[in-house]
């Protein structure tokens, strides 16, 4: 395990990752250091164009999540080739999401059989404390968000039920939409 001081480039990674895994068919896009993303390990970022095309816009690395795991190198490489076979199913197949296509190119190129959709790492010193709490009036399930909630009602995925932020029904605005979340 190679840990960094600082910052591994992940630009020049990606080129060598692209030639090496994917024949360099993958389109030049960005690679950067998200200093937002917190559990999120990466992201790849894609556009929908004419009709149904899909073209890969950017790949996101959590750079608050490596940098706890002190850049780990085997770990930041791992991450960026998952969303590298996302770019280039995308790409060329115009496939996004974690697909049957998508889990054997995993397997073929880390040739580990597994579930290629989470990773495991230790996120424990960047996880946000939730500072909002939704709460199902049918069944009593908390759902902590750190971000203030947009809507003011939620339909719990669960059991059915309203969820409102800490319960309280007084304050749903008539007319706002309910959106389904947990």
């Amino acid at each position: 395990m190679k840990i960094f001081e600082s910052r591994p480039h992940i630009s020049d990674m990606f080129c060598s990752l692209n030639e090496k895994h994917f024949g360099g068919e993958i389109p030049a896009i960005p690679v950067v250091w998200n200093s937002r993303m917190t559990t999120t390990a990466g992201y790849c970022r894609f556009k929908r164009y004419t009709g149904f095309e899909l073209r890969p816009t950017k790949i996101d690395l959590s750079d608050r999540l490596f940098k706890s795991l002190g850049y780990d190198i085997q770990k930041i490489e791992r991450t960026l080739i998952h969303e590298m076979v996302h770019a280039y199913l995308i790409h060329k197949h115009n496939e996004k999401g974690h697909t049957a296509r998508f889990q054997r190119m995993m397997t073929d190129i880390t040739g580990e059989k597994k579930n290629h959709r989470c990773h495991n790492y230790d996120v424990s010193e960047v996880r946000r404390e939730a500072r909002y709490t939704l709460i199902c009036h049918r069944c009593g399930h908390e759902h902590g968000m750190t971000r203030k909630p947009k809507h003011s009602t939620y339909k719990h995925r669960g059991c059915g039920g309203k969820m409102t932020l800490n319960g309280d029904f007084n304050g749903v605005i008539e007319g706002t939409r309910s959106v389904k979340i947990f």
